[in-house]
């Protein structure tokens, strides 16, 4: 059976959890929405490989809106010590040297990519017991999180 030290060594890179605020504005009455630091999780993220022969080998995948925009969509696989909340945004994925992974190369100061959170289940090891916790992102279509 594997211990937590184990599948901790193996989670070894680290990403930032953010969670929903909302406001009221007291002139106008809107719900304004923010989202706000909570916690670091260590975990392991790896890109959902796409099948087909359309498929970029980076696996993005675009797509033209009705609007004729093009949307990036990029998935990812994470798996970590912590049960994810549909809620919940990740961001500031990292390596174990502290080396962003996921950048907006294209945006001025390459900001942090947004993920939200699509999926989580639990991961059984041999013994019936949860041996860690995966989750799939998804790159969010809005990547601002004051206009989100």
């Amino acid at each position: 059976m594997f211990n937590s030290s184990f599948m901790a060594s193996i989670m070894n890179m680290k990403a930032d959890v953010y969670t929903q605020t909302n406001t009221q504005d007291p002139s106008t009455g809107a719900i304004k929405r923010q989202w706000v630091y909570s916690h670091t999780i260590q975990c392991k993220v790896e890109p959902i490989k796409v099948g087909g022969a359309s498929t970029r080998t980076d696996n993005k995948a675009f797509d033209k809106t009705a609007d004729a925009n093009y949307t990036e969509k990029l998935q990812l696989r994470l798996k970590g010590l912590e049960l994810l909340s549909k809620r919940w945004r990740i961001q500031n994925i990292r390596t174990s040297d502290r080396k962003k992974v996921f950048i907006e190369i294209d945006k001025a100061g390459q900001p942090d990519t947004i993920f939200e959170v699509t999926a989580a289940h639990a991961v059984l090891d041999p013994f019936a017991k949860i041996a860690y916790y995966e989750a799939v992102l998804l790159r969010t279509e809005l990547q601002d999180d004051s206009q989100a």
